[in-house]
């Protein structure tokens, strides 16, 4: 449901997340409180996809837009048998970097927005969620069936999944008193105590028990930082994004690509190539170049010059698809997104990178780790190879669109590879066509590539695409796979926009269960 206001909007990926957000609107807060209230209660209610265990970023725009990078860096050594994992033990090989950046975000709001809100007041009702439970997600149990065997294989996931050896069924309450203690910590101590205090101290027994490489230095040395955007020129505006090692390079590549092409007829065989074919190009040279820049003399912002940018064009035929046999990077993630009654905008992106990510609780945190280990490539000769200190390349990207005119844009959305093709379809149905985003949101999309469960590498098209738009596209190349309408595959986006005359509007996706509210007007 579209949610409007004239003062604050939220939407997030479960209703019990954006009603704890909207609560410190309305007890003056920012957008930016109400983004890590909600992120703290996403670990209590949706902890298949998003805690305290993984990394996040974040676009924030007040005059200007600043984004904040947390993610987590390699140990010093790699896991017992000198190789990262999928999922288990070896899996959890790097730090986490979320609540890093939950505290580089608070110091803005509180010395730059004038928050009086604490890490008591941002975590209370979290804690007390996780305490008493809450309805199991429908989310959850969909992720539960489709990972019976893997959870049944890594038994910390049965305290998630499981009520006296039972399989939690839907009306069933997810409890996590555990993590409820955590966060009672954090309230009282503040997020450093992840880091450097007692939680770090629990964090590193429990590393050494897995002999994952981890160790206490390693938490103390995760730093989350403030770093420039990149940004491309689009149509009548600026698209920004997050600077690598996150994929959002790639993105604006794509997007920028798409002005050297004729605009299409919106939904026409001809509008779905070319968003393929321009991401295509671009998730090849992500998979080859994506890396650490701090790890290389990378100059990757070269790659948005003019020239570069008409070159990708140049590549992409317009009548025949390209050749795609690539290995995708399935991932789960949440986005959501706040404006506060002051039209600052805060938009927070979190992942444990696959759904229950390593499968590791540590300890009696209640803290499900994060296996974003598993995004550096195998190869010792690839820039992202695995070194001591080192972040991996990662698929987290939000975006930000801000119009010549005011009208000003936020989205992003669940998904690995899926993340810069469901982005293209909202950009251009936002600013080309100048779709609300309720429209924008329900407008069919596209996968291209493996989806989570090892399917084929091919296209897959959500099911209410015209039959003929569909053919055409098979004639030109394309090999498709018809796959429901409003598929959870193609991502569980979320979508802010700021009106010139003053009205702002916020929905989450249609495809799950995440809702959006208004701030009622005073």
């Amino acid at each position: 449901m579209l949610a409007e206001s004239r003062r604050g909007v939220i939407c997030t990926p479960h209703p019990t997340a954006t009603a704890t957000g909207m609560r410190m609107l309305e007890a003056g807060g920012n957008a930016i409180d109400a983004m890590l209230a909600a992120s703290a209660m996403l670990a209590a209610v949706y902890p298949h996809m998003t805690g305290l265990g993984g990394d996040a970023l974040w676009m924030i725009h007040d005059r200007r837009v600043r984004t904040i990078v947390g993610i987590g860096q390699a140990g010093q050594r790699l896991p017992s048998g000198g190789k990262i994992g999928l999922r288990g033990p070896s899996a959890v090989a790097t730090t986490a970097g979320a609540l890093a950046s939950w505290k580089v975000a608070q110091t803005i709001s509180r010395n730059e927005w004038g928050s009086r809100l604490g890490w008591a007041d941002l975590l209370g009702d979290a804690t007390e969620t996780a305490q008493h439970g809450v309805e199991i997600s429908a989310s959850q149990l969909f992720w539960q069936q489709q990972r019976k065997g893997l959870i049944e294989d890594l038994p910390d996931l049965h305290r998630l999944c499981k009520s006296d050896g039972n399989w939690l069924q839907s009306g069933d309450r997810l409890r996590q008193p555990q993590l409820a203690d955590t966060l009672s910590q954090l309230a009282r101590h503040g997020v450093d105590d992840f880091y450097k205090g007692e939680l770090a101290q629990a964090f590193a027994e429990a590393f050494a028990r897995l002999d994952c490489g981890l160790t206490r230095q390693d938490l103390a040395a995760t730093r989350a930082e403030e770093v420039e955007p990149i940004s491309v020129r689009y149509r009548q505006g600026r698209l920004f994004n997050v600077a690598p090692p996150c994929q959002g390079l790639y993105t604006l590549q794509a997007m920028a690509a798409l002005q050297h092409m004729p605009v299409p007829e919106n939904g026409s065989a001809r509008y779905y190539h070319y968003l393929v074919e321009s991401i295509k190009q671009g998730l090849l040279r992500r998979n080859r170049e994506l890396h650490d820049p701090r790890s290389s003399d990378w100059d990757y912002a070269a790659s948005l010059s003019e020239a570069n940018i008409a070159g990708y064009a140049e590549r992409v035929d317009g009548q025949r698809a390209a050749p795609w046999a690539e290995s995708g990077r399935p991932a789960d993630t949440v986005w959501m997104a706040a404006t506060d009654a002051e039209g600052r905008t805060a938009c927070l992106i979190q992942s444990l990178f696959h759904d229950f990510g390593s499968g590791c609780i540590l300890g009696d945190t209640g803290v499900l780790w994060q296996n974003r280990a598993a995004g550096f490539n195998a190869d010792p000769g690839h820039p992202n190879a695995w070194a001591p200190g080192k972040r991996p390349a990662h698929t987290l990207n939000p975006s930000c669109y801000l119009a010549d005119n005011g009208r000003r844009l936020f989205f992003g959305t669940q998904g690995g590879d899926g993340q810069p093709q469901t982005q293209m379809v909202l950009a251009t149905q936002l600013v080309d066509f100048a779709r609300p985003i309720d429209q924008a949101l329900r407008t069919p999309r596209f996968l291209l590539g493996r989806s989570f469960f090892d399917s084929t590498d091919n296209l897959k098209l959500e099911a209410d695409i015209e039959p003929s738009v569909i053919r055409t596209l098979e004639d030109m190349g394309h090999e498709v796979e018809i796959i429901p309408s409003l598929s959870p595959y193609t991502g569980q986006a979320g979508a802010i926009a700021i009106e010139t005359d003053g009205r702002r509007f916020a929905m989450h996706d249609p495809r799950g269960q995440g809702n959006s509210l208004g701030q009622r007007q005073q």
